[in-house]
This record gives C-alpha cells, structure tokens and sequence, in this order.
C-alpha cells in the first residue's frame, strides 16, 4: 500500500515542493553519461524556498567517469554564488576520486562574474597522500583508505544495491579538501509514495432532519504511486542526509539538514 507524503519523513519537508511533481520515465543508465538538474531548497521553519540549482553532468570516457558540477545559489541580495567543479575517478573507482578541479566565485544575476571573488582550487591523488593546492598554498594528507567527495555520492548512490548491503565506510572531503572521518552510507528502506498531487478542498452534501447542510474537508488529487529507495549518509561534522532513489537509478530528492535538493527535467 502506498504511503502518503506527510507521512514518510524527511521526503515530508519537501511536500510544497513536490506538488504537480512528474517523477522521470524510461530507461536511465546510472553508469554511463547523463546529464541531472536539481532544483536547490531552503528549509525554514514555516517555509521552503528555491534559492537555486545544481546541474550535474557524467561522462565516461575509456580513463574513468568525469562529473562537471554547476552549482548556483542566490546570496541574500541580489548576487549569486557559483561553484563550478570537474572530478574525475578511475575506472571501476567512481567512489573514490583521483583528481579534480574548483572555482568559487559571486556573479551578477545576469551570470557576470563579479571582480576580487574568485577562488580556484585543486586536488590529486599522489601515491599514499592528498595534494590539494591554491593560488598560494599546496598541501598533502595522507589518503583514507577509502574517501570520497559529497556530490560523487549523487552519483554513487544511483548504482547501489536496493536491499540492505554491509554500509559502505569512507572518509568524506568536504567541500573538496576538509577532511571528516567516519562517515557510512547505508540502504534505508524501500517505500512507496504518491507523489504528483495537490491538496485541494472538497465538499459533500450532507442530509440532516430538517435539511441539507455542506461540510468541506481537505483532500488531495493527482497523486501517483512512486517505489523510492532511501539510503542515509552520517558521519562526523555533517547533518543527516538521505537520499532517495527510483526503480530506474535516477536520484530524485536529497534532504540534508536545512537544505535539499528535487530532481527537475533538463531545459
């Protein structure tokens, strides 16, 4: 039997969100080249807000799988922040990545990059270490024995099992060199959610003794079945994340902490 939004939670935060949303059909190939637009929210108290987007772009070439990252959010203002990535990871390694590169930079809203803002940053695996350098700085830590980037876990969790598996243990470079240890990703469950709909008021007649009177409820309509696969990601200085999944592979929502992402249809 399906469960009705407000009852799974996290995927609950996002119910304004997701009203009229079309889950995705046909076939989709999560290790081959793809390209996946997510729309960036803003959870408050009372509200959600789109403050933004990330496009993510795979390719897999004969050296190993390549992710281009463009991520934009709009700063308090009128500016956004821009995040523009390339990681690549050697084949059969898509979890751990074997180098990549970073610009951060503030932009007008007409995309302008603005002067004095941009930052550039790299890093590579060299040997048993880490090199990461900047525009003034290069330094080496030593290499986890299994570590990872937070958006090659968008990635990543497209191909894993949709069954409880042993939780996959890594390191997590965060925001591409702040190293975090003792992280899992590991199988949630698998659920059924109808999604698609909008909540609408609806009206019944009802016969008393001495006449009619109306009573109005709300409801909802346009609701579809949607089987998801949920995996949550811990670890230390990070909020929980969870990550839901469709039959096909495709990644549809992310919520983490005060902040998630909805699957949006490339323009």
């Amino acid at each position: 039997m399906a469960t009705e939004l407000k009852d799974e939670f996290p995927l609950a935060i996002l119910a304004a969100a997701l009203a009229k949303f079309q889950p995705p059909e046909g076939a989709f190939a999560p290790g081959g080249g793809w390209t996946q637009r997510y729309g960036l929210y803003t959870i408050g108290q009372r509200s959600l807000a789109r403050v933004g987007a990330v496009v993510l772009r795979r390719s897999a070439p004969d050296g190993g799988p390549v992710l281009r990252v463009d991520y934009r959010k709009q700063f308090p203002g009128v500016h956004t922040g821009v995040v523009e990535a390339e990681i690549r990871s050697g084949r059969g390694g898509e979890w751990a990545p074997r180098s990549w590169r970073v610009v951060y930079q503030a932009a007008t809203p007409q995309g302008k990059a603005l002067a004095g803002t941009r930052i550039e940053k790299s890093g590579r695996v060299v040997g048993d270490a880490i090199e990461i350098r900047d525009a003034t700085t290069t330094r080496r830590i030593p290499r986890p024995e299994a570590f990872t980037l937070n958006w090659l876990l968008f990635d990543a969790v497209q191909r894993l099992p949709r069954a409880a598996f042993e939780p996959k243990r890594f390191t997590l470079l965060d925001d591409f060199d702040v190293v975090k240890a003792n992280h899992t990703l590991s199988y949630r469950k698998t659920v059924e959610v109808l999604l698609g709909g909008r909540r609408v008021q609806k009206q019944r007649w009802e016969t008393l003794e001495k006449g009619r009177i109306r009573r109005a409820s709300w409801g909802r309509e346009g609701d579809r079945p949607v089987r998801l696969h949920a995996y949550d990601h811990l670890g230390d200085g990070i909020v929980p994340e969870v990550y839901y999944v469709d039959d096909a592979g495709r990644l549809l929502f992310v919520v983490a902490g005060i902040e998630a992402y909805v699957w949006e249809a490339v323009q």
